[in-house]
């Protein structure tokens, strides 16, 4: 079985250890045939996000073109022992996609994919970056956990709705579970999950599998087996990644999830390649 992780991080970032080619040199070792870079894009140019620590999160403006320069450098010059892929995973909040967009668009012709993800909501007049820790007080901005739940599904719900906003992956789908944060109405979120479910099939979106959870409080990828058990009954595409923040966390625990997905039905992943989406076989 050949192991592609297409969900990699590194120091540009600033909260991730080693640089792109110490991934690259660890994932030959461990035996993985494609490595993803998918660093987060800048936020640095967004406005009325001062509340949060932005400038841990992601590179900087001007580090993007050496950021896509040595990924480039690096594909070719381990083109015979590795598959490398090109991308950034971008945040989407609410009234900024057009910034996003006059950014980005620039690039867009060396990107293999986009990885769409929710970090951040906005709550009474706050920023909320929900899966950061030093912001756990912020949960009493919601009279529930459900209802976090629920802002982040409707948020999600706007990212894929989006005309504007540019991506082909939604990375870790249940993403509020992080710190082992249950909602009290499962129901309600369940009914949540699969109106977004159909939307994703309708849009024709892959959906990853985000093997980072297993090694956060929840003790479980992102998404859920029942999750994917209802992605496969809706025959939505699926590609493994590891989130990784250290080369040592490339292809976390894939083994595992490839028999877990296999065993519900999947037979095959997709790939991508300059934006276009093919399959292959597990």
């Amino acid at each position: 079985m050949e192991l592609e992780d297409w969900h990699t991080h590194n120091s540009l970032c600033r909260h991730a250890i080693g640089s792109i080619e110490d991934y690259v040199e660890k994932a030959i070792k461990f035996g993985i045939n494609l490595i993803g870079f998918s660093d987060h894009f800048p936020y640095e140019f967004l406005k009325g996000i001062e509340g949060i620590p932005y400038e841990e999160y992601a590179m900087k403006l001007n580090q993007i073109e050496p950021y896509l320069s040595t990924a480039e450098k690096l594909k070719e010059k381990f083109k015979d022992r590795i598959e490398i892929k090109i991308a950034f995973e971008l945040d989407y909040i609410e009234h900024q996609v057009a910034a996003y967009k006059r950014h980005l668009d620039k690039y867009l012709d060396r990107l293999d994919y986009i990885l769409g993800s929710v970090h951040i909501l906005q709550r009474k007049g706050q920023i909320f970056a929900f899966d950061d820790n030093r912001f756990l007080k912020n949960y009493e901005l919601y009279d529930s956990i459900a209802g976090l739940y629920l802002d982040y599904y409707h948020t999600l719900e706007k990212m894929i709705r989006s005309v504007e906003f540019d991506f082909d992956i939604i990375s870790h789908f249940d993403l509020p579970k992080k710190f082992n944060k249950k909602p009290e109405n499962s129901e309600l979120i369940d009914e949540q999950v699969i109106k977004i479910l159909e939307l994703v099939k309708k849009k024709n979106l892959t959906m990853e599998i985000n093997t980072s959870g297993l090694r956060k409080q929840i003790k479980e990828q992102y998404p859920s087996v029942k999750i994917i058990k209802k992605m496969h009954e809706l025959d939505i595409p699926i590609l493994l990644g590891s989130d990784a923040h250290h080369p040592d966390e490339l292809g976390f625990n894939f083994n595992n999830i490839i028999k877990l997905i296999k065993e519900i039905g999947y037979d095959q992943l997709a790939y991508f390649e300059k934006r276009k989406r093919s399959f292959i076989e597990l």
